[in-house]
């Protein structure tokens, strides 16, 4: 008997130690990177008044974390424990080496190169990748409790991890892009052509640039007390000139021009808009990759190894991922409305299956049928009433509009979450889906009955004449009521008989508010463009990047002009829409509407 139970003590011993290590290993690494955060504010700023918001978010995280080990560590040997919490501390590594790559120094503080910075970030990434394999060794000795207590410990770690950590440091949404350039203006010159001589001669620069600067949206940069009249005078130019990439593959140098404000004295760089922020390339280069990745269905390879066409080769294949980041970054209403585009209210929506490996995935859109903007892009796991209604919320939180009325196909969940976020919206049925529906059981009909496909069109004809002609839910079901074939009470006819009749309200729709269409074609055709992409790549993976990926190709189809054989060749939904384009190219157009401003404050 003392044999066993001194082999209980000893593997209790083991499994204690082990655990020790384990908790030692976590605390190990939220030191290390504390340490990593600290040390690159020191290089990067001079105080702290410098430090940027997140540095003090992940700090904030790390002590979090540390407390909360520190609280519940008589609960490490649990299997949930630790995978929390190599999750989370894998979350805080990742967001310490973006910060690392996308912070800049302050002025007079030695810029950090590039060899460092990757350095530095394989230091963090190989010591989270010894964390896990140190974990990996001892993951047959954790345990799984399958009881009661168990599961009732279980939820109550998990709700006080989720209440401590994940909750108030919550990065899941951040979309690192750059910060910076609420200190650069935008305005419209198409091509370099005349541009140098423009810059050298102030006053002409003056007269045509300067005094118009009040006409066009920027509203940040200044300093918080100072009420912008609009007034400018010029202060030289800019230190060091812009050299881009232009088409040809040469590579240009361009003085910019400052001005200062009057009323506060902050000085702004003036940027004509074929030059983008912070990019090496001319805007017009990256938006033609951009639009022939997203809506053309070339690949990234395809794209990588082309670009060699215009003369210079790109670095890597991350600069074309960082370019679909950028145009990606804002949700298309948020884009539309700050470049103002109008809208009336009135939308198609449907959703549509990604038929993916392993994966039942959707995406959601919403489309103007009048100017076939697209307002609403999503990419969700799945197409329940819930996840409906917050994809619509987070729609409708960034409108500033009412959303009148909605057509869409039948399906009941997608009816009941309209309704439910949108307030008294008119929902019109598709009538396309109504007539697909009616063929297929046409057609069933006609095989088993063996009947001549002459009377089966007439039937269709009947149909789809009072769907055309009804002018409201009760002379539609008037209609209806008079058909006195004997073909309209099979049941398998008049099972979609029975289906119009019941919707008659939504099916008449379009003749109560002109806004609502009789179909979705618009919403339809620009999933095609989405099924199309999936084909190529067979499978999208990550849920942000593929969001990335949806909302830039829902702002370039915007901008995009339609080509030659379209209803509306030469005009891009943006300017059905009413926006204004300063005559420019689409990518420039966007650019001079500040679609690449990313600062908190930006219009």
């Amino acid at each position: 008997m003392g044999i066993i139970e001194k082999n209980h003590q000893d593997e209790q011993q083991k499994i204690f130690d082990a655990n020790t290590k384990i908790l030692g290993n976590f605390t190990r690494c939220l030191t290390m990177l504390e340490k990593t955060l600290e040390r690159m504010a020191r290089q990067r700023w001079y105080n702290k008044n410098q430090y940027p918001e997140i540095y003090f978010e992940i700090l904030a995280a790390i002590s979090s974390v540390q407390i909360w080990i520190k609280e519940h560590r008589h609960f490490s040997e649990l299997q949930f424990f630790q995978d929390s919490l190599v999750i989370f501390i894998t979350g805080i590594a990742d967001q310490i080496s973006i910060l690392i790559e996308t912070s800049r120094p302050s002025p007079g503080k030695k810029k950090v190169k590039k060899t460092l910075r990757q350095r530095q970030q394989g230091k963090i990434h190989r010591s989270i990748k010894e964390m896990i394999d140190h974990l990996s060794n001892y993951s047959e000795k954790l345990e799984n409790i399958d009881t009661p207590i168990g599961e009732s410990m279980e939820k109550a770690i998990v709700e006080s991890f989720e209440k401590n950590c994940l909750k108030p440091h919550d990065f899941r949404h951040r979309e690192f892009v750059s910060q910076r350039g609420e200190k650069t203006w935008i305005f419209p010159w198409k091509t370099p052509k005349n541009y140098h001589e423009l810059v050298e001669d102030g006053n002409r620069f003056k007269h045509e640039i300067v005094e118009r600067l009040k006409n066009y949206k920027h509203g940040t940069g200044h300093k918080p007390e100072c009420k912008c009249p609009g007034d400018y005078k010029l202060k030289g130019f800019r230190r060091c000139p812009r050299k881009t990439v232009m088409p040809g593959g040469d590579k240009e140098e361009f003085r910019i021009r400052m001005v200062e404000c009057s009323e506060c004295g902050q000085k702004f760089s003036l940027l004509p808009s074929f030059i983008p922020r912070e990019k090496h390339f001319s805007i017009d280069i990256i938006g033609s990759v951009l639009r022939s990745i997203v809506l053309f269905g070339q690949s990234l390879n395809g794209a990588f190894e082309s670009f060699e066409m215009c003369g210079r080769r790109l670095k890597s294949r991350q600069t074309l991922l960082n370019w679909l980041r950028w145009a990606g970054t804002f949700h298309p209403a948020t884009l539309l409305e700050r470049c103002g585009a109008q809208c009336q209210g009135y939308f198609q929506e449907d959703e549509g299956f990604e038929k993916e490996p392993g994966l039942r995935t959707y995406t959601v859109v919403m489309a103007d049928p009048k100017t076939q903007l697209i307002w609403h892009m999503d990419y969700v796991d799945h197409v329940d009433e819930k996840n409906l209604c917050t994809s619509f919320e987070d729609f409708l939180q960034r409108i500033n509009f009412n959303v009148k009325g909605i057509t869409k196909d039948k399906w009941k969940p997608s009816t009941n979450a309209l309704k439910s976020v949108f307030y008294k919206v008119w929902i019109g049925f598709c009538h396309l889906h109504y007539l697909k529906k009616l063929n297929k059981a046409l057609a069933s009909y006609q095989t088993e009955t063996k009947c001549p496909w002459k009377q089966v069109n007439e039937l269709y004809r009947k149909i789809k004449k009072i769907l055309e002609t009804a002018t409201h839910a009760g002379g539609l079901k008037a209609q209806l009521k008079s058909l006195d074939d004997k073909a309209f009470k099979h049941p398998l006819v008049k099972k979609r008989i029975d289906d119009l009749r019941e919707n008659a309200v939504h099916y008449t729709s379009h003749k109560q508010r002109s806004g609502i269409t009789i179909t979705t074609s618009i919403v339809d055709n620009f999933l095609k463009i989405v099924k199309r992409k999936l084909k190529q790549v067979e499978s999208f993976r990550d849920r942000t990047h593929t969001q990335l990926l949806f909302k830039a190709m829902a702002n370039i189809r915007n901008f995009v002009p339609f080509m030659s054989g379209a209803k509306n060749v030469g005009k891009s939904p943006f300017m059905l829409a009413g926006g204004e384009t300063y005559d420019l190219p689409w990518m420039q157009v966007i650019n001079m509407h500040n679609g690449f401003l990313f600062t908190p404050k930006a219009l």
